[in-house]
């Protein structure tokens, strides 16, 4: 049980609003199933209880079994595992200890440590998951915290955002037929009213962020949110499938087959929604609106079907149902970043706090008369000030000489393991890090493994849009349709040598012109590029032709109101003359 009063960890994080992954402070005590509820029972004796009270839980157990041959598996129900329990394996031997991550931590003791914080109470996929109420939440509101107020975090998600999105993405597919043409013209109101480039922005922050996202395809073509509808209350309804993100941490549990968590059923939505001070709409009825009151707030219980959710996670195993964020292993650290920089702060305060010291020899009316008169001049005395004493009054500057203001390399230390932990190069950051790693042999090893990160993250970016792509023509009923997603390069390139390669691919026919003019606007920042625009403005120009060129045409003298006869040469060619004068005077060499 608790403490009745509140204990020294809980006050210490409760001042300092940061996350220890070394202090916790809930309630690890034991206590005991009610064996009426057995998805309650964690441990053998209470899952046999509860067996007992209730004869219809099946059991299917699969049980490591120790002989001279070495380890086996045995299958048990539930009345032969019973027997296997009281009577007991005879058949014993003495098995090494396994060694511990920990080497300090002895078997069976949870000492709270780091590396211990999902200790698994049973097997099953269940137990590598963060618990929800506990470090998932916890992680949610330490990350969101860091994401909006640590500089180096929010470098890191800013330079990952820059690297994976850049100036933005473009679909392309093939709109040589009607059927093409309908599929694109189909995407871009897809979108336009989803305002779908903001929310793909939005989607790479918080899938870094949060570790997961989730986007919600309104049902039935709503296109509005709206739950537990009033009888003045109506869904606007579109054409176009509408389709939001909604926030991971509002998804409480995700409903799948026990035995198969890439099976998912459901997902519960619980929240709160946001409080609202006004509730009545403000002069309704001059907006055609009905004059109604808003709740102030509602409390959402919600049941999305799996079909409507496309949900993607990251930095989680196999058999995880939720996944972590960027900032997860590096949230000491950042703290530790902030708090060797504010030391190193205090520190240069002190160095740079001064004083004055005045001896007066004198009595107190003296003193009281010197006092007034430098009240008269403020703190700190302006530049040229003049001060006239006797040799009575003797004034010395004390500075502060005990304090160090040097950064100490607690600051480095956490940096490196911050950019270590998240993949990205120290150089990145701009800071006074950055400056021995500015040569061009240390920018290449520093390139090479980022550039590999974002092009890890922008594949899951892809496949996310390539699945809305999909799912919004089969919806449409244009059945599958290959397209093709754009984004500008990660790491920018030689751009004369990458046109030169543009063109080997087209004149190879690898890539259509299509294709490689897309390409090269994307290159360019060229945003609003149209080929079939650009192909029309291109027929409709006027040849133009360089002085002297081989193709331009003939130009004949100025005109002088005279025939030419046949000795006038012209510019452009050989006269009649030249040519018999040349025959003439063939010869053979």
């Amino acid at each position: 049980m608790q403490d009745e009063k509140p204990s020294p960890i809980r006050i210490a994080h409760l001042r300092n609003q940061c996350f220890d992954p070394k202090k916790y402070d809930y309630d690890f005590s034991f206590k005991d199933a009610d064996p009426n509820k057995f998805w309650e029972s964690h441990t053998t004796i209470e899952m046999l209880r509860a067996i007992d009270r209730n004869p219809k839980i099946e059991l299917d157990a699969r049980v490591i079994c120790a002989s001279e041959n070495g380890l086996g598996y045995r299958q048990l129900n539930a009345n032969s595992f019973r027997e296997s329990f009281v009577a007991g394996d005879k058949r014993q031997f003495k098995m090494k200890e396994f060694d511990y991550f920990g080497r300090y931590q002895q078997p069976g003791f949870n000492s709270g440590l780091v590396g211990q914080d999902f200790t698994p109470l049973l097997g099953g996929p269940f137990f590598k998951n963060l618990y929800y109420w506990t470090d998932y939440i916890r992680m949610h509101s330490e990350c969101f915290y860091a994401y909006h107020y640590d500089p180096i975090a929010k470098a890191f998600m800013g330079i990952t955002r820059d690297f994976v999105i850049g100036s933005g993405f473009e679909v392309q597919c093939n709109q040589s037929d009607r059927k093409g043409q309908i599929a694109m013209a189909t995407w871009k109101a897809f979108e336009k009213v989803n305002n779908l480039h903001e929310q793909i922005d939005q989607l790479c922050v918080e899938l870094g962020v949060y570790g997961e996202t989730m986007l919600w395809w309104l049902p039935k073509h709503e296109a509005k949110i709206i739950y537990q509808l009033k009888p003045t209350d109506t869904i606007p309804l579109g054409i176009i499938p509408r389709v939001r993100l909604i926030d991971p941490s509002n998804i409480i549990e995700i409903i799948t087959y026990p035995e198969d968590i890439t099976r998912k059923l459901a997902y519960i939505w619980l929240t709160p929604t946001q409080y609202q001070i006004y509730t009545t709409a403000f002069d309704a009825k001059a907006m055609g609106m009905p004059d109604e009151v808003q709740p102030t707030l509602k409390y959402i219980y919600r049941q999305i079907p799996a079909d409507e959710m496309m949900h993607y996670k990251i930095n989680a195993v196999s058999n995880e149902k939720r996944g972590r964020s960027d900032f997860f292993p590096i949230l000491s650290y950042l703290k530790r970043i902030r708090d060797s920089v504010d030391f190193a702060v205090i520190a240069l305060q002190k160095v740079s706090a001064w004083s004055i010291d005045t001896t007066i020899d004198g009595n107190q009316d003296d003193i009281d008369k010197y006092i007034n008169s430098m009240n008269a001049l403020g703190t700190i005395p302006e530049a040229g000030s003049d001060f006239v004493h006797s040799k009575a009054v003797e004034r010395k500057y004390n500075g502060n000489s005990n304090a160090g203001g040097n950064m100490s390399n607690a600051f480095d230390w956490a940096v490196s393991l911050c950019c270590a932990g998240i993949q990205i190069p120290i150089n990145y950051l701009g800071t006074h890090l950055s400056m021995g790693s500015s040569t061009r042999a240390g920018a290449l090893v520093a390139t090479e493994p980022v550039a590999k990160k974002m092009e890890a993250r922008r594949k899951v970016i892809k496949r996310i849009i390539s699945d809305c792509w999909d799912r919004l023509m089969k919806e449409a009923g244009l059945g599958r349709i290959e397209c093709q997603i754009i984004f500008p390069e990660i790491i920018t390139q030689d751009r004369s040598q990458k046109l030169k390669d543009l063109t080997m691919m087209t004149s190879n026919g690898w890539f259509s012109k299509e294709t490689a003019a897309k390409m090269a606007a994307k290159d360019f920042g060229k945003d609003d590029y149209n080929y079939q625009k650009e192909q029309e403005l291109i027929q409709n120009e006027k040849p133009t032709f360089l002085a002297g060129s081989l193709s331009a045409p003939g130009q004949f003298p100025p005109s002088t109101g005279q025939q030419p006869d046949n000795t006038q040469r012209a510019s452009s060619a050989f006269t009649g003359q030249d040519r018999k004068d040349v025959k003439d005077n063939e010869y053979v060499a």
